[in-house]
């Protein structure tokens, strides 16, 4: 048996029941409202109900070597940000002051590097560090390394870097290992040895 509603002038609505065994209920709520038809849209909606969903990535920045770094050094100091026409970063970026690299936003960064090493034998293997450190507690922690041999080549690395504190949370890269005529390629036009940094999400 279907439930027929007419409307007050013209047209209905016919509400049918399943053909199976059972009680079903529609329960509507004690509110005003318009039920929806075909073609109206759904009411604006701001978000401010929702909680618990990540912005996505709000942070993003990429660094270069702006020349070569021919000899063993704590702490790298000749970056620059990619600045080409069409390099840009997501939010405010990452600061540099000589060595460290700073933070304007806490959350979990994914810290990438590309080195471009050109040893001078098979057994200069030189190595590009990457330090997170706090300044608060003058202490270092080593998160990753990328090592490059004879001949030219380039070495990749990756880590995450949780940064609780954007006032004591740093980081750093050392050049270390690196032989008589070796060195680490940098320039300031393009991106031969690189580091970016992307926030993937909350701390």
């Amino acid at each position: 048996m279907a439930l027929v509603i007419k409307g007050s002038t013209s047209g209905q609505v016919t509400i049918d029941v399943p053909s199976e065994a059972g009680t079903r209920a529609i329960n509507f709520p004690a509110v005003s409202g318009n039920v929806l038809t075909d073609g109206s849209a759904l009411p604006a909606i701001d978000g401010s109900a929702l909680t618990g969903l990540s912005g996505g990535i709000t942070q993003a920045d990429i660094w270069r070597l702006t020349t070569n770094v021919t000899s063993d050094t704590g702490g790298v100091s000749n970056f620059e940000r990619a600045d080409d026409g069409v390099t840009g970063k997501v939010g405010s970026g990452v600061n540099f002051s000589n060595p460290y690299f700073s933070f304007n936003e806490t959350g979990i960064y994914m810290i990438e590097s590309m080195v471009t090493f050109v040893p001078t034998d098979d057994n200069d293997n030189i190595n590009w560090v990457t330090v997170a450190y706090n300044s608060a507690t003058s202490s270092s922690d080593t998160l990753t390394t990328a090592t490059g041999g004879d001949p030219i080549i380039s070495a990749y690395s990756t880590c995450f870097y949780d940064v609780t504190s954007t006032t004591n949370s740093k980081l750093y890269f050392q050049a270390l290992s690196i032989g008589s005529g070796s060195y680490i390629q940098g320039d300031t036009n393009e991106n031969l040895t690189c580091v970016s940094f992307i926030r993937l999400g909350d701390t």
